[in-house]
């Protein structure tokens, strides 16, 4: 009796605990950071990261904007610089035209390519603890409960003279430059949108071109509080 009861006993607590290391771990945290050319971003990402490694517990924060790249074209066999096309500017000016075919031994058509980056970028955000800088990143993972979307914005001839200075160019080589790029974001975010979420939806618009980057951090951070994020640490639940 004592054999049978040890025995039904241990295997519930197996049964248990199995269950327990089968459960759906929580997506996210993540922030996403989308920004007029001009508005920088990486910099900003990176310093903002810093912060929040100090700032709540979880596994070191990351910034991703080319392991985007680097991981669907490992996925899709191809060199990054393929995948990178999606998002450089170039004299081209429709969606169609900008996923040209590739050559025809490593062709992947355009919905493969975009299924991949698009599937490349919510596993990141699944993942979490990380900052996903563009592609498109506030409309692939908008489901996440636990993530917060920042879209950083200025007046167009203050970043004409930011994107001049930092790229040595004239400021009519500067505007091109934006408008070039600019086309190429929205046609790849619009991609993205659908009929149940036709718009693209922030939960913080800020503008650079008022505030240092250490301001545009501490309000991000505030809206990381205020939005309840750091909330899925205080439940006990392990991001490790």
């Amino acid at each position: 009796m004592e054999n049978s009861l040890l025995n039904y006993m241990n295997k519930r607590f197996g049964d248990i605990q199995h269950k327990d290391s089968q459960k759906t771990p929580v997506a996210g945290p993540v922030i996403t950071i989308s920004r007029q050319v001009g508005c920088g971003g990486i910099a900003t990402a990176e310093k903002l990261a810093e912060a929040l490694n100090e700032f709540m517990v979880c596994k070191k924060w990351e910034v991703i904007s080319k392991e985007v790249l680097q991981q669907s074209a490992h996925e899709l066999q191809l060199d990054p610089r393929k995948i990178n096309r999606l998002f450089t500017p170039n004299d081209r000016t429709t969606f169609d035209e900008i996923l040209e075919a590739f050559n025809a031994k490593m062709y992947k058509s355009d919905r493969v390519i975009l299924k991949t980056v698009k599937d490349v970028i919510k596993g990141f955000a699944i993942e979490g603890c990380c900052i996903i800088i563009g592609r498109a990143a506030h409309i692939i993972a908008r489901d996440i409960e636990h993530s917060l979307h920042v879209r950083l914005e200025a007046p167009l001839d203050w970043r004409v003279a930011q994107t001049a200075s930092k790229m040595q160019l004239t400021p009519t080589e500067a505007l091109k430059y934006i408008q070039e790029t600019e086309k190429k974001r929205d046609a790849f975010r619009k991609h993205y949108l659908d009929k149940r979420h036709p718009e693209e939806i922030f939960d913080l618009i800020i503008n650079v071109s008022k505030f240092n980057t250490d301001a545009v951090i501490q309000i991000i951070k505030s809206a990381v509080e205020l939005k309840g994020i750091t909330e899925v640490f205080k439940s006990g639940i392990s991001y490790f």
